[in-house]
């Protein structure tokens, strides 16, 4: 006779051991180093979000950066650095599985990257941090745009919903003082408002493209509405003059093409005047009375500090000193507050005249009336403040236009963008065919 034979452990009965260990580990770390221990649940959770949801992963963490974490330091760098250098490589681990083409929208930031990298070789590597942002710009408009078209839609929705939630923060801030507000006690006004975002002028020009964009699109819900309502309140609330006027003049043609939803903005812009209306009505009292645009005020100083900045240039005309070296050179530690006299000085002449290049392009990308308005705004702001290079503003903008973009060969429905958007390139057209003619 043969002995019976010893049963065997399968590997299946001892699945219970895994959340049995897990919960042991949980309690056992979040009595002893509960910080390290959130961290580490943290960064599991995220790895596995990654691995099972690569793209909108990625995409998330190229808008949440900018949008939240640029206050916060991390050594040499800020946390939002981190942010976008993760989203870049899931993004680029993304795109490097299919087929995929560079739209034109993401010139602008591709030849801002190349400047920064001719500058930084002229320099000794002097503002060698500015590639990496550009470029991580650049992969944000690449992978939103070849992304299809629900993706695309949920990029834009996901820019909203992040905007909007900065915006509450925003709202808050006068009661809870994170972050710290920033004080203006020169020019009689106090604290202004920024939020997550940074300087308040900057939270302004985001606030405003996200909110433009919701005035002119196709469809107008009651989530965006809601939103929509909260946006504009923060944007008062930030007291920036040159974002104000701007959006108040691009708001002319919503008269005729979305009066409705010009109208219901305008109800409760007129109802938050006695809240935060003193602040706006201070700002622009002291160009009064400091003698017009030639007195201390923000406006009058910022052609001061244009003059500065152009005089910097002398010995540095073709090649820049570096891209993000102006608060270096200049006595006042602070920047150009220009896009492009920052682009001029930084750069040089052959960084500019890619920049350029690289603005026409952007310019010709805009397709829709949609993307026109957002463009104009960046375009007419960047003249007062650096809004086309400040990273929040910028991922707002090109996240949104990238998301009304419509590669090639893609059916060109631009379900959110008021008009249909033609194609970077002409498709061939196909006669129609004769109706056939049922014969018996």
């Amino acid at each position: 006779m043969t002995a019976p034979a010893e049963p065997r452990l399968r590997m299946g009965a001892l699945w219970p051991l895994v959340p049995a260990v897990a919960v042991v580990a949980v309690v056992a770390g979040a009595l002893t180093s509960p910080l390290l221990t959130a961290v580490g649940a943290l960064g599991l959770g995220v790895l596995v979000v990654s691995v099972r949801w690569p793209l909108a992963t990625g995409i998330a963490f190229l808008i949440a950066g900018p949008m939240y974490l640029s206050e916060f330091e991390v050594g040499p760098m800020t946390l939002d650095n981190v942010a976008v250098l993760y989203g870049s490589a899931l993004a680029v681990v993304w795109l490097l599985g299919r087929t995929w083409q560079v739209p034109t929208v993401a010139a602008w930031p591709i030849s801002l990257a190349v400047a920064a990298a001719v500058a930084a070789v002229a320099n000794g590597g002097a503002g060698a941090a500015g590639i990496v942002r550009f470029a991580s710009l650049a992969v944000t408009a690449v992978v939103v745009a070849n992304a299809g078209p629900h993706a695309r839609r949920m990029a834009a929705a996901g820019l909203e919903a992040a905007v909007t939630l900065g915006a509450l923060v925003l709202l808050a801030q006068p009661l809870t003082s994170f972050p710290d507000p920033y004080q203006t006690w020169g020019e009689g006004v106090g604290l202004r408002y920024g939020g997550l975002f940074g300087h308040p002028n900057f939270a302004a020009y985001t606030v405003s493209l996200v909110l433009l964009y919701q005035l002119y699109t196709r469809r107008f819900t009651a989530w965006r509405a809601a939103s929509a309502v909260s946006l504009l309140l923060a944007l008062v609330l930030t007291g920036s003059r040159a974002a104000l006027l701007v959006f108040a003049l691009l708001m002319v043609p919503a008269l005729w093409l979305r009066a409705r939803r010009f109208f219901l903005l305008l109800v409760p812009a007129v109802l938050a005047l006695p809240f935060v209306g003193q602040t706006i009505i201070t700002r622009f009292e002291v160009i009064s009375q400091t003698g017009g645009l030639s007195g201390s005020n923000a406006s009058g100083w910022r052609f001061g500090q244009w003059a500065d900045a152009l005089a910097a240039t002398r010995g540095h005309e073709f090649l820049g000193i570096g891209w993000g070296q102006t608060r270096e050179v200049l006595t006042d530690n602070l920047g150009a507050h220009s896009t492009y006299i920052q682009i001029w000085l930084e750069v040089g002449r052959v960084g500019a005249a890619l920049a350029a290049i690289g603005l026409v392009l952007l310019i010709r990308s805009a397709r829709s009336h949609v993307a026109r308005i957002l463009v104009a705004y960046a375009a007419l702001t960047g003249i007062s403040d650096p809004v086309l290079v400040y990273p929040c503003c910028a991922t707002a903008l090109l996240v949104l236009l990238a998301a009304l973009h419509t590669p090639a060969g893609e059916e060109a429905t631009a379900p959110d963008g008021g008009e249909a958007a033609a194609p970077d390139t002409p498709t061939p057209s196909v006669p129609a065919r004769r109706p056939e003619v049922l014969s018996r």
